[in-house]
This record gives structure tokens, C-alpha cells and sequence, in this order.
């Protein structure tokens, strides 16, 4: 859910980082001598799991940055168990899991490799001073999400269009991306002045906040297949910017995507730090005040459920069946996103976006 979520599905593009490849041939006396340059990035399709009706046991890491409010161990496990019992009425799953490692989201973040950072930090906008080129490449980011959605522009749009920031009409998508960059910008901007219980910018010098990062940690050696985190991830980018995390000013709360040590080639996170944190940004997004350890629990096991239908079932986003999981929480407004929910009204092949394997979830072959 993008949760980035997110993901709408995760999935790179792949435009961004191909370049022109010349090949010349010189003659020089009796020699060939062949130029060349990089080769084009190859793109390859994670396979959509055969889960023959076995029950499904996934490994859990919980990534915790002690600045920020932390779940129990008790919450972990109501998560979980609310998990298992959602993700067999909505999807028939039989899903079950170990039991959560804790481990610091300093520590976790050695998971990412060198190389892939060097290639993927120009992905990264910074909050202060965006440049017109960088507000471009967002929109272009904005815009290819946007296409995988073509048959449904009304319903995306009206999606959208009560939380936008900026005026917009219509269902013309490179307009609906102009206003959905120009309101996470606006939204983003709070992050910047909010300041933590240690007195300290929510946001700081450290890169864990960056959904580019948790988008890349699976191609190191991270092993688990679900990331349960309290640290606030609230970003900008230049591509696989989703609807959903652009109204919110660049939160995401979910994301599914590439993991090469998982056992289905990809792992989903969630994040619950806008469950656990009452700043006004965040009642505002909420239009709650703030929530019971009920409500906690279940929201995020709900989302967790909604990442789970992309990891297993590589399903899309039903925009405008608010009855369904897979529909992405508008705002954060869990409470109402959740109540809507009703599974006999989305059922699996009911609608395009909720065929398996609908969605792709693509990774580079040469990370």
C-alpha cells in the first residue's frame, strides 16, 4: 500500500535507468575494434507463488528506531493473529507466523548494498529546495503509476480528488500528476518542523525515513518476508510514486516488493508509526484523534493483510470498491477504511485488479 504501500505493486521504472547504447565499428589498418558502452538494465518479473492450498508460514522482523513509540509484544502478536484470521476470509489463505525478531532499524539498514545505493540515491528528492527538473521527473513518476490504471481514470481520479491540495477537474492524468506531486510537497513539508519525543526533527540526518531505501533493502541479504516497523517512512521520489502515499504528502505506510533471500522473491513492510503517534499533521490525515490499542492492532493487521494480497497474490488496487482490502486506505483514515470492509463484495476474480497475478513485481536482474 502505497501501502508507497507503496507498492500500487512495486514496480521500478525501468525507462529511468536505460540510456542510449551505441555500437560503432572502426577499421583501423586490418583491426575491428568494436565500442561500446553500458548495456541496458535488464528487468526481470518476480514468479507469482504456487501456494497449493498449503498453509503459508512467514518469517517477521519487527524494526524498531527508539526514538519513536513502540509496539508491545503483546501488540506484535494481536497483529499477527488478527492477520491470519483476515487474510483467510478475504483472500482463503491459511497464513501463519514465526515468531517477530526485533532488531534496530540502524541495524537493519546493513542490509542494503553499496551498489545499489550508488545507483538509487539520485532516485532520492530532497525535502528543502526542489528544483523544477526534480518536480518534472515526479510528475513523469506520478504519471507512469497513473498508467496502470487507464480504463479506470474516473475512478482514480474521484479517488484523489477530495484530498488534493490543488485544484483539479477531469480525469486527464498528466494534470491529476501535476496535483498530486504539487499536494505532497505541501504535506511533506510539515515533516520538516515536527519534532520527535527527544525533542528532535521526526525527520532528521539519517536515511531511514527514504521509501527508496526500503524499497531497495531486499536485493542485499535481508531474509524475512514481512517488516513490521515503528519508523516513520514519508519521502519523495522520482519513481513508483502511487496515489495514495502522493495524497498523504509521500507517507507509505505499506510497500510489497523485490526481496532475493525471501522465500516468494519479495518481502512487504508496514509501517505503524501514524497509529502510534498523535502530532495534528496526523489527526488531521487520521480524522481521528487518536486510537485505542483495539483499533492499532486491527488497522494494522488490516493493512498488513492488504500487503499480503500483493505479496501472494500479486493483486492490484480496486480503486472505488470501498469494500475491499486491496483498495488503498484513503488518507490515513483507517477507521473508515476499515469499517467499509466487506469481503463477499470483493471476491478473489470478482474485477481486474483483484486477478492474481494482475500486478508485476519487477526487479534488476544486475543488482
Amino acid at each position: 500500500m502505497n501501502s508507497h504501500l507503496q507498492l500500487i505493486p512495486r514496480q521500478p521504472a525501468a525507462g529511468q535507468f536505460m540510456g542510449m547504447c551505441l555500437k560503432g565499428f572502426v577499421i583501423l589498418l586490418t583491426s575491428l575494434v568494436l565500442l561500446s558502452c553500458d548495456k541496458e538494465p535488464e528487468w526481470k518479473k518476480v514468479t507469482l507463488p504456487d501456494l497449493s492450498n498449503r498453509t503459508i508460514t512467514l518469517s517477521v522482523v519487527s524494526v524498531v528506531n527508539p526514538r519513536f513509540p513502540e509496539l508491545t509484544d503483546t501488540q506484535l502478536q494481536e497483529i499477527l493473529h488478527k492477520t491470519t484470521a483476515m487474510t483467510k476470509q478475504h483472500f482463503g489463505l491459511s497464513v501463519n507466523f514465526t515468531k517477530p525478531t526485533s532488531v534496530p532499524v540502524k541495524t537493519f539498514f546493513n542490509y542494503l548494498k553499496d551498489n545499489v545505493k550508488k545507483q538509487r540515491h539520485k532516485d532520492i528528492v530532497k525535502f528543502a529546495g526542489v528544483s523544477e527538473e526534480e518536480k518534472r521527473k515526479m510528475r513523469e513518476g506520478v504519471y507512469k503509476t497513473l498508467g496502470l490504471y487507464w480504463n479506470d481514470r474516473e475512478v482514480v481520479a474521484d479517488y484523489a480528488r477530495p484530498y488534493l491540495l490543488t485544484p483539479y477537474e477531469g480525469d486527464d492524468f498528466k494534470q491529476l500528476a501535476k496535483a498530486l506531486v504539487e499536494t505532497l510537497l505541501i504535506r511533506l513539508q510539515y515533516w520538516q518542523h515536527q519534532k520527535a519525543e527527544d525533542g528532535k526533527p521526526v525527520i532528521d540526518d539519517k536515511p531511514y525515513n527514504e521509501w527508496v531505501w526500503w524499497d531497495s533493502i531486499g536485493y542485499g541479504d535481508m531474509p524475512y518476508d514481512v517488516v513490521i516497523t515503528n519508523q516513520i517512512v514519508a519521502s519523495a521520489e522520482v519513481y513508483d510514486m502511487s496515489v495514495h502515499s502522493s495524497i498523504r504528502g509521500g507517507i507509505t505506510a505499506g510497500t510489497t516488493t523485490y526481496s532475493e533471500q525471501s522465500q516468494f522473491n519479495a518481502y512487504a513492510y508496514i509501517m505503524v508509526y501514524p497509529m502510534l503517534n498523535n502530532s495534528d499533521m496526523l489527526v488531521q490525515l487520521r480524522n481521528d484523534e487518536q486510537y485505542t490499542d483495539e483499533q492499532i492492532t486491527t488497522y494494522a493487521a488490516a493493512l498488513l493483510t492488504h500487503e499480503l494480497g500483493h505479496l501472494l497474490l500479486h493483486l492490484g488496487h480496486p480503486f472505488g470498491n470501498q469494500n475491499c482490502v486491496m483498495s488503498p486506505t484513503p488518507l490515513l483514515k483507517y477507521r473508515e477504511w476499515y469499517e467499509g470492509l466487506d469481503a463477499s463484495q470483493c471476491l478473489l476474480n470478482s474485477e481486474e485488479m483483484m486477478t492474481p497475478g494482475v500486478t508485476r513485481l519487477d526487479y534488476r536482474a544486475d543488482w
